[in-house]
């Protein structure tokens, strides 16, 4: 049985926990003593005073460490539990494509068309993208996550966090699709 399984990049996760750790040590050293904010002020002002703090530094400090805790909590979740983003098999795909907390959506193979890689300019970043066209969309979301329609039937999925490259995967999904045969096997009493 082929299977084909992408996740999310365990180094693109890692960075992300690891900017949480940032934002929670900021958050609390400013609440608290202000150390690093100290010292950081001491290299930007030199000998000259740093400016007071207002109360709603802390505020800001509240939100910073906040946020911090939701960026480690989602990183180590997402490596102890990755979320697979696309599954094939012989039965079809699942794509999550309705939000990070919602099931992926499942297309059968003979609902799926034509499937490339390709890169494309997004603002003035080149970003690879899996192409994948649909003769009838109507099964999947209007609006999906982390996707863009680009016309009626060709749905766009950024691909530049995956552990896999967009290439490689839409290699392995061709394959997998074409190792079913097209016409199902007749069973063995018929």
């Amino acid at each position: 049985m082929n299977r084909l399984e992408v996740e999310r990049s365990a180094i693109r996760v890692w960075l992300l926990a690891l900017l949480g750790v940032l934002f929670i040590l900021l958050g609390v050293d400013l609440l608290t003593e202000q150390r690093f904010i100290n010292a950081f002020g001491a290299l930007v002002y030199g000998a000259e005073q740093i400016p007071a703090f207002e109360p709603r530094d802390k505020i800001f400090a509240i939100v910073a460490v906040l946020g911090g805790l939701v960026l480690v909590i989602w990183g180590l979740r997402d490596l102890v539990v990755p979320r697979k983003l696309i599954i094939a098999d012989d039965a079809g795909l699942r794509i999550a494509l309705t939000g990070p907390l919602r099931r992926a959506v499942s297309i059968p193979w003979n609902e799926v068309g034509d499937i490339r890689a390709e890169v494309t300019d997004e603002g003035g970043e080149l970003l690879p993208v899996l192409i994948i066209e649909f003769p009838d969309p109507s099964r999947l979301p209007i609006d999906p996550w982390a996707a863009r329609w680009v016309n009626p039937t060709t749905l766009m999925i950024e691909g530049a966090g995956w552990a896999l490259g967009t290439d490689r995967v839409a290699a392995a999904l061709e394959k997998i699709r074409g190792s079913i045969s097209a016409e199902p096997e007749p069973m063995p009493w018929e």
